[in-house]
């Protein structure tokens, strides 16, 4: 497991000559910089991704980071807003000895704690990349975990929430070996999001169950989350309903496809600046409530090794108000049936 610490020493060198110069200077530090950091291969890892949900993200990203004065009326204004917060001699400082400590961080220890909640013989094989990103603290991509330096210090308690992203790559260990998830895969565009809403509920469901319960429940020294967390409570019976939708258009094969993305980008992301996607909290209540049931800890460990049981799992033992509609279910086994034969 390597720990690299180049996208995050970029930026804060980037950051650093923005301030001493007064702005962004193309023929200065900073324009050396940023074109440095636009042509390193660790920065571009950490930029490709987001290629996937932001289009266009490397310009995007340079053009804001030229003038981090200038509001942006698209996502980027949350990568803005939260470097303007940082933006001083003293705060970057700060930073760098952050950073000089998490390269220090005995990371394996906390890939072996995610292992204890995963099938037996799962293999977690990734690089750590540690960055300065104010919209994501934790990030997983195929073989690596992004980690950003912009929360508080690393104390142990924090640091257990590694487990989480390690979590998330022993998941990918098994989903990617899933033979129905690649039949969806490779079939169309609404076969995909089906694949896509299956791996997100089970990814995120387990690692957001286990490993970042103040994401979930209301616990002491989480206040700044408690009014986000309150409301996705109240909103809990209407989550089930979106998570409904999402399914039965898929079902229908609902046009134009962009109607069901932005629907399920609704629940996977969000802008609120807590931190807190509707659908983490949801698929972690979702686990939560097998966890606490008669469910087996086996069989929700297992979900990562048969990802297309986690609804009926969980309708097994929910409470009536928020279960799923059972016909719904049974209509989206027919179509996993149909598009993996």
């Amino acid at each position: 497991m390597r720990v690299i610490g180049q996208v995050a020493s970029l930026m804060l060198d980037y950051l650093k000559s923005y301030v001493l110069e007064g702005g962004y200077k193309a023929h200065g530090r900073s324009g050396e910089v940023l074109k440095n950091a636009l042509h390193d291969e660790a920065f571009l890892t950490w930029v490709s991704a987001y290629e996937e949900f932001i289009p266009g993200f490397k310009e995007k990203l340079a053009e804001m980071l030229m003038d981090l004065s200038a509001p942006r009326g698209d996502l980027l204004e949350i990568f803005r807003k939260g470097l303007i917060q940082i933006l001083s001699i003293e705060n970057i400082e700060i930073l760098e000895s952050r950073l000089e400590k998490a390269t220090l961080i005995p990371f394996e220890k906390y890939a072996r704690w995610a292992r204890e909640y995963l099938p037996k013989r799962t293999r977690i094989e990734v690089d750590v990349y540690l960055t300065v990103d104010p919209f994501n603290q934790g990030m997983i991509r195929p073989g690596k975990v992004f980690l950003s330096i912009l929360q508080e210090e690393f104390t142990e308690e924090l640091l257990k929430g590694l487990a989480h992203e390690f979590h998330h790559a022993g998941a990918f260990y098994w989903l990617d070996r899933n033979q129905k998830l690649k039949a969806l895969k490779s079939s169309d565009e609404h076969a995909r999001m089906l694949a896509e809403i299956f791996t997100y509920f089970v990814t995120e469901g387990l690692a957001n169950w286990y490993f970042s319960l103040s994401r979930l429940e209301l616990l002491p020294g989480v206040e700044n989350r408690m009014e986000r967390i309150k409301r996705l409570e109240e909103e809990m019976p209407q989550l089930i309903k979106t998570t409904e939708q999402l399914l039965e258009w898929i079902c229908e094969h609902h046009e134009p496809i962009e109607d069901i993305k932005a629907l399920f980008n609704s629940l996977s992301m969000d802008t609120s600046g807590y931190g807190i996607p509707a659908g983490h909290f949801l698929s972690g209540r979702m686990v939560g409530i097998m966890d606490n049931s008669n469910v087996s800890r086996e069989e929700i460990i297992g979900l990562v090794k048969h990802p297309f049981n986690f609804f009926d799992l969980y309708n097994k033992v929910a409470p009536e108000n928020i279960k799923l509609n059972a016909a719904l279910l049974e209509k989206i086994r027919g179509k996993i049936e149909e598009w993996t034969k």
